[in-house]
């Protein structure tokens, strides 16, 4: 991306960073404010994930428009708008509204025509309350085709139940996110927490901790989902 006119590697350091998350960092490009870029810390290739969201965009999916992809560099529009984790968190969204919102993109992601992929990561935080467009899902990395969309409803649930089981003050919000989420689910979750648990364990950028809690999450979404 270096010809390109964008910043290129090793230019990073001159650009606001305005988001970051486990695998990748997001960048305010210069000019009029309307792109953004991110990288990948790993260096993995941002190829794949581009190719989805546009093909997702031409569907009519809400996914940030892809500009240009290259290596672990992949720069999009920039959105207007908190997080829906950030809006729950400062008391503007409540925990059921946002489970059943949950449930309601995934289950138009499963609905489109052809195969549609699995976002198999979709939480609070990977969904934008845009201004303009209403909610947009984001972090499409661990997007793959061919599996059930239970499986994609199980991912959110445990990912739901992981804070519901921890002490921390929001953890009743996520308790009752997670019981909308699955009552507004719109596939059978039960019979894939089991390889929802076994997939969340391989994830390398859990902790010890968060590994350790995932037999209670699962146990959690087995027992609402039941």
């Amino acid at each position: 991306m270096g010809n390109s006119g964008d910043q290129g590697a090793g230019a990073v350091d001159e650009l606001e960073i305005i988001g970051w998350g486990r695998t990748a960092d997001v960048y305010a490009l210069p000019g009029d404010g309307a792109r953004v870029l991110r990288r990948y810390r790993n260096g993995g290739d941002a190829t794949r994930e581009a190719r989805l969201m546009t093909r997702l965009a031409r569907q009519g999916y809400p996914v940030p428009a892809v500009l240009r992809a290259e290596g672990p560099d992949l720069v999009m529009e920039r959105l207007s708008g908190p997080s829906l984790l950030d809006a729950l968190l400062a008391d503007t969204y409540e925990p059921e509204p946002a489970g059943a919102l949950l449930a309601e993109l995934l289950g138009r992601l499963h609905a489109l025509p052809g195969t549609p992929p699995a976002h198999l990561d979709l939480h609070p935080g990977n969904v934008l309350l845009t201004t303009d467009r209403g909610p947009v899902v984001i972090d499409w990395h661990t997007a793959e085709e061919g599996h059930p969309p239970g499986l994609d409803h199980a991912m959110s649930a445990l990912i739901l139940a992981e804070v519901a089981v921890t002490p921390a003050p929001y953890a009743p919000g996520a308790h009752a996110g997670l019981a909308a989420f699955l009552s507004a689910a719109t596939t059978p979750v039960l019979p894939h927490v089991g390889a929802a648990r076994e997939r969340r364990a391989e994830d390398p950028n859990l902790t010890e901790g968060e590994v350790a809690a995932l037999d209670e999450a699962a146990e959690l979404v087995a027992e609402l989902a039941a």
